[in-house]
């Protein structure tokens, strides 16, 4: 679907390999991997030594919370397959990372619901519509888009997410086991600071970086026009790639999902031209409304 919207034949046989290695998923992608393992260290480690006392709970409590941030990459990249060409490593990754966060979660559940956002982005079938609305109830949305989810596959799941519905139901009743046991013996605050406090303070992070802030000012359907309903942002790629996790270019991720997070910028400087042909929607440098560029004559 995505190169018929953004026809590449303009791109020189070089430029088209070079597009081709940005956007495929490679045997493992290193650089997530690295961070899925640097990650997973830190995660632990801040677990141990502020569950024993020896760091104060408040700093596990944004350790853990920058954390579980930076993961989402992992666990979406692992969603559109861009962690590894095996299937079984790709998956395995992303489910461990979704550990760290949400342990209740099955990644594959998110992928289901999440490729619908991809296919239906800001029409009324997009699970992520309700995490538009009024703006003093956004943070409340954003902090329960696991809540949300549960409720849109309870709602209209199908004969693919149901296995995944009920192997999440299954988890999220263990790991209430576990939370109820870990207070019964007296770490309740740990629970509190280095679980759950994150866990909402990640999901608030996410749903304004990650699930709102690139479809401003959602008032187009990605039926309606694909090149206008997710926007770009230029400007300060040094400090909002990472920031953003690379999302600032969302648009790219829209158009080709298993381009790996950390190659959407390259991408866009790859096919700009081609691009700039369509209309576009760009928030630039720190600003939240796009300004709508029309499409430009070829």
């Amino acid at each position: 679907m995505s190169k018929a919207i953004v026809p590449l034949d303009a791109l020189t046989l070089e430029q088209r390999a070079r597009f081709k290695q940005l956007t495929s998923a490679p045997a493992i992608s290193w650089p997530t991997a690295i961070s899925w393992v640097l990650l997973t260290i830190t995660f632990l480690g801040t677990y141990y030594y502020c569950g024993t006392g020896q760091v104060p709970l408040w700093v596990g409590t944004l350790l853990n919370s920058l954390v579980g941030y930076v993961s989402f990459s992992v666990i979406h990249d692992s969603i559109h397959r861009a962690i590894s060409s095996n299937t079984r490593v790709n998956d395995g990754i992303g489910q461990l990372g979704m550990l760290m966060v949400l342990p209740y979660v099955d990644v594959r559940l998110f992928r289901w619901a999440h490729i619908l956002h991809h296919r239906f982005a800001s029409g009324e079938r997009d699970p992520d519509k309700v995490l538009h609305g009024a703006w003093w109830t956004l943070p409340f949305r954003w902090m329960a888009i696991d809540a949300i989810y549960f409720v849109y596959a309870l709602r209209h799941g199908d004969k693919v997410s149901k296995p995944y519905l009920r192997t999440a139901l299954m988890m999220a009743a263990v790991v209430a086991v576990v939370v109820a046991a870990l207070i019964a013996k007296g770490y309740g605050l740990q629970v509190l600071m280095l679980w759950f406090l994150p866990s909402r303070l990640i999901l608030l992070v996410l749903g304004f970086s990650f699930f709102w802030l690139p479809h401003v000012p959602h008032d187009t359907e990605q039926e309606q026009n694909f090149t206008r309903a997710t926007t770009v942002r230029q400007g300060y790629e040094w400090l909002l790639g990472p920031v953003l996790q690379y999302q600032n270019y969302h648009l790219i991720h829209h158009l080709f999902p298993m381009t790996p997070f950390y190659n959407n910028y390259k991408v866009w400087q790859l096919i700009e031209p081609e691009l700039r042909k369509r209309d576009l929607a760009i928030q630039h440098d720190f600003r939240i409304v796009p300004v709508v560029y029309p499409a430009r004559d070829a």
